[in-house]
């Protein structure tokens, strides 16, 4: 249940979900007779009430949904903290799932919602805090009765208030050594204070803590009062029942949410004030991370959502083809990525932020990115708004709207109940895609609020120095306001003329229309080819029916993965091939047609999806790239370093994702660890890359997939395209996949080196083997416990924030990890109550909640795809497993039916407590001792691995 953040890493291009948390003001309530315009491939069904309590709600009915999901979003946020309870809202949010007085169990609504195939979450933002779940669709009444309750009586023990506080406490001590929320500390202080934002967000055992005269209880239900209130509330509910059915559901259990009349306070203090800016940050960070942000306070353009103009100008500014920034910056060997666009809103401004990802020489060099990206807004500026481009951008939203696909229902309704506070009735689902309104003098307005004297600079590198800490997160930093000459010191002395619009987009689609089916169509792909090193596989979709498709490629060669070598070499290679044609794949991105190539466990991935039209055009272009590549030595040793300084930033990555890592490379051969890879990028130079292509080439074979609005001609323009690419004569042999196997009872310890306080125990239980009967027991046991142990070891035990059970397969070799990170509990008193917990779990669990976990499964299991990907992702991974029959779901479905409640128990105590097949991986964290008798320690994954067992995977 996190705090959401701005600053950095929410500015990506062309997100239209940004808008939803800064689109416009409240809007009207909706009369019964609106209906909200949809994609015409939308296949929901909608109605809009108002409640009598004033609750605003969008009833979504689709009668073939496997899950039913709801979210209700409330407009209050950490954005409306009382000035010294930094994360009440927060807090709030944790303490809301607690009990209610119709549901007192604290556990039940956790325990109802897994037991029937579902998840729950929450978060909170500086303006919304948004509860959301999701459920096998037949449960959605007993569901939704329970989530109601939350926001009509809840318990609020003080039991738990004063366990929860831990919870916030470990979120906010997890977060200590996270760049973007020391990142998002540092800009808090130097804001204006009395802007609300600039308060503490996540909260502490310090800021939450009773004071004389006023316990956090007291002030958590005075809060509770003040702003949970029908009318600042907006549900979503959608379910497979029919509209009438849904409104007959929800009003009795939602009419008797209170209505307080709350309204959001206007914010009339600026972000920033006026005699602040212009404004240099100079931030000291935790990881080897050079960063360039600036940032602009702009004026709130909340109603204007049809315009948007804050994304025409971050498609501009953002764009990484020719002619733009990130092109100059790179050419100049100054930057690696850069994204812009809307960084934060508020109720009376936003801010339009720019970040710039810095290689060594752009850090040092800070000053000349400044004046490209000042240069390139002074050409904006010149040349004034461009109806061409605007229409460009607004056929692109327009397409994304009308082929829209089918997202994950707790998502829709995530994002949907947020969006209803800000767009009008009729466009809550159309808003986000909204481009339909050019004013030239709206986007004037805002071209003139981007100038230097008007920025907030933030410049994130080692080297800098600094002269305060802040007071949250102790990052160190430093603050000036810049003076004339350090604003002439921002302007380029020169012209830029490398710096130009972008050209028109040769990729957007024209041809939108359907091809005609081949029949009989069938079910599954088809191996259309298979001759010499190359098979394709071929399938008109005739379920989605859209304009769309994918073509999957997969080059295997023996030339991957067998020595750390071979993989900084694969990735390396692909990560300079991508870059080469980023200019052109660029464009091709904003118009609907995504492009991928990466290195996986035996070869390299290519992939090219979306609109088909012009598929073709970017497949070629790719493949000439990849058959005669002009690697420039300046970007080599930008690519590489830039490779080296993330491997080196794993330190600062969370602990227990440090800890899973490590244990993932103990378990797979081929997986090498952090300083291997750095090592041997540091030996490698652009020759020995040139070597490795031409070594990978000259031994690969290719197996490909079709699937979508495709007609079988253009397979066989595909075969000769990448037959293009392959040497004559037989393929070599590839070295097989392995999995490490283990022993019953064999216990093995791994010594994970985590510069961190806190302790974590990732703890992993191997299956008995890898049939089909083993990955169902094992699926079983991740179903039935992951609540138990979430509740039991988090809610109760307070161990920590990061707790979680869940399967964890490699590479279908089914295992469990039972994963806990703690700020207040050593490795020992983890693993102890992991081992607790464990051994009572089998005769915990009675026959009926064995029948309910087994049926939530193999509902998952067996679940519809929602859309093409979902389809096209399961066919590829089965045909990379040489699964050919397509029968993986139903196989492992009837597996998980077969077991009965005894079958499973004793599974359960042989393989999991009595004999495990165990490996922990321990961080000790400040306590510096690890579990005993939990095997022999050993401090690499490559010593485990050495010699030992293993699967072997054809």
């Amino acid at each position: 249940m996190p705090v959401k953040p701005f600053w950095r890493g929410l500015m990506p291009l062309l997100l239209v979900y940004s808008l939803l948390l800064t689109a416009c003001a409240t809007g009207p309530a909706p009369s019964a007779d609106i209906t909200p315009a949809k994609s015409p491939n939308d296949k929901h069904s909608y109605r809009l009430l108002t409640l009598e309590n004033d609750l605003q709600v969008l009833l979504v009915s689709d009668p073939n949904t496997p899950k039913a999901a709801a979210s209700l979003d409330v407009q209050v946020g950490s954005g409306d903290n009382p000035a010294d309870r930094g994360g009440l809202a927060h807090f709030l949010e944790h303490m809301l799932f607690l009990g209610t007085d119709k549901y007192p169990d604290p556990a039940e609504y956790e325990e109802f919602v897994t037991e029937h195939g579902g998840t729950r979450n929450a978060y909170t933002s500086f303006e919304h805090t948004n509860y959301f779940f999701d459920i096998n669709a037949a449960y959605l009444p007993e569901a939704l009765d329970r989530f109601a309750q939350f926001f009509i009586a809840p318990r609020f023990d003080a039991e738990y208030v004063d366990r929860e506080k831990n919870a916030v406490e470990a979120e906010y001590q997890m977060g200590l050594k996270s760049d973007p929320r020391r990142g998002l500390d540092v800009l808090q202080e130097v804001m204006n204070p009395e802007h609300p934002f600039s308060q503490f967000a996540v909260g502490s055992l310090d800021s939450l803590a009773d004071r004389p005269g006023s316990s956090i209880r007291e002030e958590l239900l005075a809060f509770y009062h003040q702003h949970y209130s029908a009318n600042a509330m907006r549900l979503v509910v959608m379910g497979k029942e029919s509209l009438d059915e849904l409104e007959a559901l929800v009003k009795p259990m939602f009419s008797p949410v209170p209505n307080r009349d709350y309204q959001p306070a206007p914010i009339e203090a600026p972000l920033f004030a006026a005699e602040q800016l212009p404004m240099m940050v100079e931030i000291k960070p935790q990881a080897t991370l050079r960063q360039l942000d600036v940032s602009f306070p702009v004026a709130d353009y909340r109603s204007d959502y049809e315009v948007q103009p804050l994304s025409y100008l971050g498609n501009l500014v953002g764009h990484e083809g020719e002619g733009s920034v990130l092109s100059q910056l790179k050419a100049e060997g100054l930057a690696e990525s850069l994204s812009a666009g809307s960084g934060l809103g508020w109720r009376g401004g936003a801010l339009f932020s720019v970040n710039v990802n810095l290689t060594e020489r752009g850090a040092a060099q800070h000053q000349r990115v400044l004046q490209i990206l000042f240069a390139y807004l002074d050409m904006l500026r010149e040349q004034g708004p461009q109806q061409w481009l605007y229409e460009e951008q607004s056929q692109l939203a327009a397409l994304r709207f009308r082929f829209k696909e089918d997202p994950e229902p707790i998502n829709y309704v995530s994002s949907l109940s947020s969006g209803m506070h800000y767009f009008k009735p009729e466009d809550v689902l159309r808003g986000p895609y909204l481009m339909t309104d050019y004013q030239p003098a709206l986007l004037g307005e805002l071209l003139a609020s981007v100038t230097p004297d008007n920025a907030v600079v933030t410049l994130t590198d080692d080297s800098v120095e600094t002269d305060r800490v802040s007071r949250h997160y102790q990052v160190p930093y430093a603050q000036r306001q810049v003076n004339a000459a350090g604003l002439a010191a921002w302007r380029s002395p020169e012209a830029e003329p490398e710096l130009h619009l972008p050209a028109p987009n040769e990729f957007i689609a024209d041809d939108v229309e359907l091809v005609a089916l081949q029949q009989p169509v069938p079910e599954v792909p088809q191996r259309m080819l298979e001759q010499g090193r190359q098979t394709l596989w071929f399938l008109q979709d005739a379920q989605f029916r859209l304009p769309k498709g994918g073509i999957y490629v997969n080059f295997r060669s023996p030339e991957v993965g067998q020595t750390a070598r071979q993989t900084a070499g694969a990735v390396l290679y692909t990560a300079l091939l991508r870059d080469a044609v980023n200019e052109f794949t660029y464009p091709a991105l904003l118009a609907g047609l995504n492009f991928d190539l990466y290195k996986h466990a035996q070869g390299i991935s290519l992939r090219v999806s979306g609109y088909t039209d012009k598929q073709s055009l970017l497949l070629a272009r790719l493949l000439d790239t990849v058959k005669k590549p002009q690697f420039d030595p300046a970007r080599f040793a930008n690519i590489r370093a830039d490779m080296i300084r993330g491997l080196q930033n794993s330190v600062a990555k969370r602990p227990s994702s440090q800890v899973i890592d490590d244990l993932r490379e103990a378990l797979l051969y081929g997986e090498w660890g952090e300083q291997d890879l750095i090592t041997a990028l540091q030996g490698m130079e652009l020759a020995d890359v040139q070597d490795y292509a031409e070594a990978f080439w000259s031994s690969a074979s290719v197996e490909s997939m079709m699937y979508g609005n495709y007609l079988p001609q253009q397979a066989e323009t595909v075969v000769e395209q990448l037959a293009s690419l392959l040497p004559d004569g037989a393929a070599p042999t590839l070295p097989p996949l392995k999995v490490l196997k283990l022993a019953p009872g064999e216990a093995l310890q791994l010594a994970a080196d985590v510069p961190h306080d806190d302790s974590v125990v990732a703890w992993y239980l191997q299956g008995a083997g890898n049939t089909w009967s083993d990955r169902a027991a094992t699926a079983l046991t991740g179903q039935i416990i992951k609540s138990g142990f979430f509740q039991q070891l988090r809610t109760e035990q307070q161990l920590g924030y990061v707790v979680a059970a869940l399967p964890w397969a490699q590479l279908d070799v089914p295992g469990l990890v039972l994963l806990i990170q703690s700020p207040n509990a050593s490795a020992p008193q983890v693993a102890a109550a992991i081992t607790e917990f464990m051994a009572a779990v089998p005769d915990s669990v009675t026959p009926e909640q064995f029948a309910r976990h087994q049926g939530a499964l193999i509902h998952e299991i067996t679940k519809p795809d929602k859309n093409l990907w979902e389809r096209a992702e399961f066919f590829w991974q089965s045909i990379a497993k040489k699964q050919y029959a397509f029968d993986g779901r139903s196989q492992l479905a009837n597996a998980v039916q077969d077991m009965d409640l005894a079958g499973w128990q004793a599974y359960y105590r042989r393989e999991f407590r009595d004999q495990p097949r165990s490996l922990q991986a321990v961080a000790p964290g400040r306590w510096g001792e690890f579990p005993a008798d939990a095997g022999r320690i050993f401090r690499s994954p490559a010593a485990i691995k050495d010699g030992h067992d293993a699967y072997v995977i054809e």
